[in-house]
């Protein structure tokens, strides 16, 4: 499992992970962490989140003091990510490791990380906060694993037409919660309707595969 790390300054993310990595090794090897300067879309983010495996997202507050691989500043702060990210990813573990003073905009906030942090009380007690981030983590990544196997269920069932219109709903809110892309509204027709949906329950498969391969590494 991994942790994410988004943080606009080069140096100074690049030496934060190394801490944390030095860390993870030490006490929790089934653990990685992958940075990334801040994105300038924010549907970039729920993209790199699944593609990686992050179970865990850390990011600091200012996010536009260094330009970003365009060569342009984020429009986002790290409070900006967090409400975003919220519409989508209601349990995901969001922490916010920051060496500025708490500001109102950061206030305003709190209650979509999971927790806020001084830098510096981070450092001065590493262990027991690594310990707190990969429990939420492994959590997380227990329930994402028991809604996909719900998801591929549902999907199977709906295939063969023996889905009722509640499993259809519920599909489609798992599909929101997880990142998996719905099958688009426009499909009317009820074989290429099926086609596609044995299409998602084919990745669904592929993609629980993949998760159990990685847990058990």
């Amino acid at each position: 499992m991994n942790i994410g790390l988004i943080d606009d300054k080069d140096a100074s993310r690049r030496a934060f992970m190394l801490q944390i990595n030095l860390k993870l090794k030490q006490n929790h090897s089934s653990w990685s962490i992958i940075d990334s300067k801040p994105f300038s879309e924010p549907d970039e983010y729920r993209q790199w989140i699944l593609e990686n495996d992050i179970s865990v997202l850390i990011t600091d507050e200012r996010l536009d003091e260094e330009a970003m691989e365009n060569g342009k500043y984020s429009q986002m702060l790290g409070s900006d990510l967090v409400q975003y990210l919220r519409g989508y990813l209601k349990d995901f573990p969001i922490y916010c490791i920051t060496n500025i003073d708490i500001t109102e905009k950061l206030k305003g906030a709190l209650s979509y990380f999971n927790l806020i942090l001084n830098k510096r009380n981070f450092d001065n007690d590493i262990d027991n906060y690594l310990n707190l981030f990969t429990k939420s983590g492994e959590s997380y990544f227990d329930e994402f694993e028991k809604e996909l196997g719900q998801i591929g269920t549902l999907s199977e069932s709906i295939a063969k037409g023996a889905g009722s219109a509640e499993d259809v709903i519920k599909l489609k809110s798992l599909q929101t919660r997880l990142l998996i892309p719905h099958i688009t509204e426009e499909v009317v027709d009820r074989l290429e309707y099926l086609d596609k949906l044995e299409e998602k329950v084919l990745e669904i498969k592929e993609m629980k595969d993949e998760l159990i391969k990685h847990l058990n590494k």
